[in-house]
């Protein structure tokens, strides 16, 4: 695991974004809605009007955040009206510098104070900003101002069409949206599985399973509402908890190690089934296809490993082969076959939601509550993160727009907007962006020039704007990289259908992103910025409580079994602390201005303790009445949690050394039964012995807490 969030940190700016596959489909129908103006206003001999229409939903577009489909509807004819009265504004303002520079920062700092203020702020974002930015940009260009304000009009229109074609396509809920939610945490734990078929693989999850599940959780908790539907939640809930089931089954097959060398072809064949059976029943809910009978029958691909196995107990009794090694198979097969087991019972629960997939869902709750005066105060303070990046943006914004107006470089608006685009509360996401923005005008840009260099045909360049906003709404929730390629071409032939271009607009629209973007990055890193390197270390400290907290219960429920017990809130208050390290972690590496040494330190505990929660979950599979009378269990428990967050004033070693005491006889006493194991099978007592049934229920758990007790991070320094 901690290779895997070594990988995290180091994918790069432009990797897939979690989650990104399902709003493909999305983006592909936003791509088509926005960009059906074109070919209408070339058929109806009107480029100009289609072009201003296709700028109106293009706006639109972006303040539709999903939701349910009144709501958002409601909410994208507010941004359809704002947006063309906005416009409308910047060309009657054309000329009148101060009042659109007033007008601007107004805009700006609403949107960065968004909820804050009010929740359709959050929802219509920079969006009023960037129809002002446009209109002003249009005047002196191409446009007089009385020639835009009519175009404010045909705004207000393409706006409009976007809201109410968005909400005439869209379907009424339905469970088979809450089906897609329930598919992802199977499709996560398919893909882990898939990388421990290799042998040689890591033993990581490479996939943000508990972010998944916790999704899926979400997704079907409105079912037990006072508005759900009882009988649906009945039917979900016990897929989320069959996928969490598995999730934490692979991890304890993960928590083995590689498989010995004697089964490790049946293991790496049971292993690849199993995540293909996965895959199957995600894509059986995703689609809405019904499983099929064939689906649901029973396939025991662990036969090839069960007898594999056989013959490595048969090497054992004749000295030739080691026990530790056949107890680990087994102990892989048996988590193999629990593993088909919870699957095949979750085929059945898929098979029944899969027949009710058309059933609507119960109308969704009641509005957000306006934030109240006493907030809105508290919140507009230099101590609020909300208000200084609204102040960091409103400043940044104003002064590129004043720079450009003042030396009147030539589409100086891009600058503002590209301020606009990348500028974040975080100067690390900030920074992401700005790489983003820069490789994609660059891209994007070039491409942009080809075409107005070789197209001049209004036809056809419709149908390539056609085509360029369709690929990237596509692909824009996968990376915002990608939609910037596609966008920097949109907005420099939006305007080429109705007048001939200039190349040499996408060189200044290059230039334009740099400028805006280094005066984004310049005013994240001078301008009351708000630094995560020096919150990592109190986000560790919460991260190693919360851990140590479920360690603690895990392993006094384990110690004294007990049915009714819920592990379930601290272990998600553990993966919760630790998902807020990991991000400020994540953030802090790309900061200046700190120890890297000792910010690597706090990383390297942070990994660490993810590891150690899914070790934890691992365990849990392997609670049983037997485990309770490990040898040490009592010691170990006493001291595993305080070793891993000492209590105040207590010396660490005290702790870690009966730790490593507990690790040592609880060791001795799983090779005296290792021991007594051979002797067994060298006397032919082959047979499931009272020795056999220890070994089977007690060595994963003493493997699993010596892993644990290696795997615990020592206090080290603070940054």
């Amino acid at each position: 695991m901690t290779r895997h969030l070594a990988g995290r940190r180091t994918a790069g700016p432009f990797s897939p974004a979690p989650g990104s596959r399902p709003a493909v489909l999305a983006g592909l129908g936003n791509g088509i809605v926005i960009s059906a103006p074109l070919p209408a206003g070339i058929a109806a001999g009107n480029p100009q009007a289609a072009a201003w229409a296709t700028l109106g939903a293009y706006l639109a577009a972006f303040t539709n955040k999903g939701g349910a489909r009144g709501p958002r509807t409601r909410g994208l004819l507010v941004a359809a009206v704002v947006d063309a009265a906005v416009f409308w504004i910047g060309a009657r303002a054309a000329g009148l510098f101060p009042v659109t520079l007033a007008v601007l920062a107004a805009l700006v700092f609403l949107a960065g104070m968004g909820t804050a203020v009010h929740p359709t702020l959050e929802r219509l974002g920079t969006m009023p900003a960037t129809a002002l930015l446009v209109a002003a940009g249009a005047v002196g260009t191409t446009q007089t101002p009385a020639q835009l304000r009519p175009a404010a009009l045909l705004v207000l229109a393409g706006g409009l069409w976007y809201a109410v074609v968005t909400a005439v396509l869209t379907p009424a809920p339905r469970v088979r949206d809450v089906l897609h939610t329930l598919a992802q945490p199977y499709r996560a734990v398919g893909r882990t599985l898939s990388v421990l078929a290799d042998p040689q693989g890591p033993r990581a999850v490479p996939a943000p399973t508990a972010d998944a599940l916790r999704r899926a959780e979400e997704a079907t908790r409105a079912l037990r509402g006072p508005q759900g539907d009882e009988h649906l939640a009945g039917l979900t809930d016990p897929l989320v908890r069959k996928a969490a089931t598995l999730a934490d089954l692979t991890a304890a097959l993960a928590a083995t190690g590689p498989p010995p060398t004697a089964v490790a072809t049946p293991y790496t064949t049971a292993t690849t089934r199993a995540a293909q059976q996965l895959a199957r029943l995600a894509d059986d809910l995703t689609r809405r296809r019904p499983v099929t009978a064939d689906d649901n029958a029973p396939e025991n691909f662990t036969a090839p490993l069960e007898a594999a196995c056989d013959r490595m107990r048969a090497e054992s009794a004749a000295g030739t082969r080691s026990y530790a090694d056949t107890a680990r198979a087994g102990r892989q097969r048996r988590l193999l076959g629990r593993i088909d087991a919870v699957l095949t019972a979750a085929r059945t629960d898929a098979h029944r939601l899969t027949q009710l997939a058309r059933t609507p869902l119960p109308p969704p709750a009641g509005r957000v509550p306006r934030p109240t005066a006493a907030r809105l105060r508290g919140t507009m303070t230099l101590s609020s993160a909300t208000f200084r990046h609204a102040l960091r943006a409103t400043t940044v914004s104003t002064a590129v727009f004043a720079l450009t107006q003042a030396t009147a470089v030539p589409h100086g608006e891009w600058a503002t907007l590209a301020v606009l685009r990348v500028l974040r509360p975080q100067y690390a996401v900030t920074r992401e962006r700005v790489v983003q923005r820069v490789v994609g005008n660059l891209v994007g840009g070039s491409c942009a020039a080809l075409l107005i260099a070789a197209v001049h045909t209004q036809a056809a360049i419709s149908l390539i704007l056609f085509v360029i906003i369709t690929a990237g709404f596509t692909l824009r929730p996968v990376n915002y990289a990608f939609w910037v390629i596609f966008g920097t071409p949109v907005v420099l032939l939006i305007g080429d259908v109705s007048h001939p271009g200039d190349w040499h607009d996408a060189l200044v629209r290059i230039a334009m992103t740099f400028l805006g973007t280094a005066a984004a990055l310049l005013g994240s890193r001078l301008l009351w910025p708000s630094w995560e390197h020096p919150r990592l270390a109190a986000e560790t400290d919460h991260a190693r409580r919360a851990t140590a907290a479920y360690l603690d219960t895990a392993l006094r429920s384990l110690a004294r079994p007990d049915p009714d017990g819920d592990l379930a809130p601290v272990r998600a208050a553990a993966e919760k602390a630790v998902a807020r390290a990991q991000s400020t972690a994540h953030h802090a590496h790309r900061e200046p201005g700190h120890d890297r040494a000792a910010l690597d330190r706090e990383a390297a505990t942070v990994a660490a303790l993810d590891r150690l929660v899914a070790l934890i979950a691992a365990l849990m599979t392997h609670r049983t009445a037997r485990a309770a009378h490990v040898p040490a269990l009592d010691l170990y428990t006493g001291h595993a949690a305080p070793a891993l967050d000492p209590p105040p004033g207590e010396d660490p070693a005290v702790h870690t050394d009966a730790l490593a005491q507990a690790v040592e006889e609880m060791s001795l006493h799983l090779e005296d039964l290792h021991t007594r194991r051979r002797r067994e099978l060298a006397t032919e007592h082959a047979g499931d012995t009272a020795v056999r049934v220890r070994i089977r229920e007690t060595a994963p758990v003493i493997e699993l807490l010596a892993t644990i007790a290696d795997t615990l991070p020592e206090p080290g320094d603070r940054l």
